[in-house]
């Protein structure tokens, strides 16, 4: 297994920041559930503290990247992912011109799994591990949902019941659009919208995890790459805290974005 690098303290931009972030606290919860094969063994893992975004990474926001030189800064990538935009011209997300996702306080979406990478690394964050995401989201109460156990309903977050989303009318909504959706620590908007990107390298179940202590799966950069929370074409089933997805590290589909988090909490002030 590999390692996923940072960029240097010099290459990254300017707007590392801790405002608008919770801290999560060490310790431990209840992974998995015995519902689907992906999503065991159920076991007890152990999360050492970190701090999270409160809410997903907004067009706003990743307009920062871009206005300050995002695309054009080889430092903030990885060998593999700046080779991957440089090929294809990439000079920003899919759907930024499209009134459908493109509004301020919509959570950024087209974006690939290096593009994620290389705003965290712009903003002196990392993307979250699938076990942080996971007790983010899910607390030390073993609840089905970031607000609990009660039914997901379109008051709750914008999905697709039954997995029929009307495609031609799907957009993304503002990250704070829906009060309910707010997870055990206090994260909004982690099921439903948009699925976000993690660190970890698909799998196909966690029977790799033999320490339950802060557990990554790190494969290759360009191997899957896990994404949680579901999104508005995903069903109900989708919106579970253990629910798991997993796309290509090109993917630029309007179905996923992206939270960041920061490990360091020598910085949390």
């Amino acid at each position: 297994m590999g390692k996923f690098m940072s960029a240097p303290a010099e290459a990254r931009g300017s707007i590392t920041c801790l405002d608008n972030m919770i801290m999560i606290p060490a310790g431990s919860f209840t992974r998995g559930t015995r519902e689907f094969p992906d999503e065991g063994p159920v076991a007890t893992v152990y999360v050492d503290s970190f701090a999270m975004d409160i809410f997903p990474v907004t067009n706003d926001q990743f307009a920062l990247f871009i206005d300050s030189g995002g695309y054009d800064n080889s430092a903030l990538w990885s060998q593999l992912g700046w080779e991957y935009i440089k090929r294809n011209a990439i000079r920003f997300p899919n759907y930024w011109h499209d009134p459908h996702w493109n509004q301020s306080d919509h959570p950024v979406t087209g974006i690939c799994w290096w593009e994620a990478m290389a705003y965290a690394n712009f903003a002196g964050k990392m993307l979250p591990t699938e076990a942080q995401w996971e007790y983010a989201c899910r607390g030390v109460d073993g609840r089905i949902y970031p607000w609990g156990n009660e039914e997901p309903t379109l008051a709750h977050a914008n999905f697709a019941p039954g997995c029929d989303p009307a495609e031609l009318k799907r957009s993304s909504t503002a990250v704070d659009a829906y009060p309910r959706n707010k997870s055990y620590f206090g994260c909004s908007d982690m099921a439903g919208n948009l699925a976000e990107w993690c660190l970890d390298n698909a799998s196909p179940d966690y029977s790799y995890d033999l320490t339950h202590h802060n557990p990554v799966y790190i494969t290759r950069e360009d191997d899957y790459h896990i994404a949680r929370g579901g999104c508005g074409l995903h069903n109900e089933t989708y919106l579970r805290c253990s629910s798991r997805d997993n796309y290509p590290a090109t993917v630029r589909d309007n179905l996923i974005g992206f939270r960041c988090v920061v490990n360091d909490l020598a910085k949390w002030k």
